[in-house]
């Protein structure tokens, strides 16, 4: 018994570890950003427009950076919101990776362990912190405010 539970314990470990991040719900409270006089929600297209290119764009550019200078040297808002990026700046973004998310995202966690962590740890936290929204599973940022999601049942 002792060879079996030793390669179940650290798969089970990692997932006892990650539940409670997914399990909570949303993190992060619904509030006005800093520098702002009114929350993202009742931003109009201007306000969102500026908003993004002189807070948002530069706090993820190093966000990313940070996680791999290489691939992502050429930060800027196509990066999240697609190549026709202007005007609308539609979410979710069908050019982004469609995400599976039976099993807490058990694919993705197994095939793209780093940029999992890096989305749920960096990405969600710092624009739910930098809309000051709720992020993570069911919260105004999470996985399906930029991928398309497919099996969401949380």
């Amino acid at each position: 018994m002792v060879g079996p539970m030793r390669r179940l314990c650290p798969t089970l470990l990692a997932a006892l570890l990650a539940l409670p991040a997914l399990a909570c719900g949303p993190h992060g409270e619904t509030g006005i950003p800093e520098g702002r006089d009114k929350a993202w929600t009742k931003m109009d297209h201007d306000e969102r427009l500026e908003y993004m290119a002189t807070v948002v764009s530069p706090r993820m550019k190093t966000v990313f950076q940070n996680f791999d200078p290489e691939r992502f040297a050429d930060f800027n808002c196509a990066t999240c919101h697609g190549e026709g990026a202007s005007g609308d700046f539609e979410m979710p973004n069908p050019e982004l990776p469609e995400l599976d998310a039976s099993k807490l995202y058990k694919k993705h966690r197994k095939a793209t362990p780093e940029i999992t962590k890096l989305m749920w740890k960096e990405v969600e936290p710092t624009m739910g912190e930098l809309l000051a929204q709720t992020y993570g599973f069911g919260g105004y940022v999470s996985c399906s405010s930029c991928h398309i999601v497919h099996n969401e049942k949380h």
